[in-house]
């Protein structure tokens, strides 16, 4: 899994940071910059008001990023935050983000790339046949698994053990009352925001047709995602967290539900 604190321990004996206050980031949606949580607490305030007339909020902590994934994309940064008592910031150069990305492996690059498109909800076809080769000539390292139509792959609570890539067949992402929320087909992967955050798993992942599927263990991909840069696994960290809290908000719009380890803290909360 991904530890921001670790990564903010990382990024502070080796780079050259600016610590800055909340005005800063508040003043910031027109600069080429992001940020990084160094001491307290932000909240975030999605503008989404659903229909129960609630808002969405996430809480970000200590060495959490801030507008890493909109740096990146070169995308509109909207200021919906609220500061938790005081609290102090990085400032981090949105080009030293961009080449970060640029020269990371192909396993993070491809996690970032497909993440981003169902973010920003772009439905075309999102194969990466570069991808594709360098994971086809990993495949000795991994697990090839074949499942028969109605299987199912993981299920709600599940402890996240691997990511998934489908070789051939169809895949159907289940919420807790057992009712589609999305279909997923070749060259499509899944499973990743648990693995790396280390959360159980929050959906249901069924065999919709009989399917071959490369099984990613967590043991290989974290071995790929260690030896990236803190601002590469940052911006991991931020954009499987969005993606994450946008499709919780789908899941209470369509009073669907979302798993909750009652141990672990909300993702994401409604007030």
């Amino acid at each position: 899994m991904i530890c921001t604190a670790t990564l903010l321990e990382d990024l502070s004996g080796s780079h050259n940071l600016i610590e800055c206050d909340f005005t800063t980031l508040s003043r910031s949606s027109n600069r080429d910059v992001a940020f990084v949580i160094n001491q307290g607490e932000l909240l975030f305030t999605d503008d989404q008001i659903l229909n129960t007339g609630l808002t969405a909020t996430h809480k970000l902590k200590r060495g959490e990023p801030v507008w890493f994934v909109e740096t990146l994309t070169k995308g509109s940064k909207n200021p919906q935050f609220k500061n938790i008592g005081d609290i102090s910031l990085f400032e981090v150069n949105g080009i030293d983000i961009r080449q970060a990305v640029e020269r990371a492996g192909f396993l993070s690059k491809e996690i970032i790339r497909y993440s981003i498109a169902r973010l920003y909800g772009r439905n075309q076809s999102r194969r990466n046949f570069t991808f594709e080769d360098a994971l086809w000539r990993s495949k000795d390292e991994i697990d090839r698994v074949y499942f028969k139509q109605g299987d199912i792959i993981f299920d709600w609570g599940d402890k996240s053990e691997a990511i998934f890539f489908i070789v051939d067949g169809q895949v159907s992402v289940r919420t807790l009352k057992n009712r589609s929320f999305a279909l997923l087909s070749t060259a499509d992967s899944f499973g990743e925001y648990s693995l790396i955050t280390g959360k159980p798993r929050t959906l249901r992942a069924t065999a919709e047709t009989d399917c071959q599927l490369f099984k990613l263990s967590s043991e290989w991909v974290l071995s790929h995602l260690t030896k990236e840069h803190p601002f590469v696994r940052l911006t991991l960290h931020q954009t499987l967290s969005m993606l994450s809290i946008q499709n919780q908000m789908k899941l209470i719009k369509s009073n669907d539900g979302v798993y909750r380890n009652p141990s672990e803290p909300n993702e994401a909360d409604a007030e």
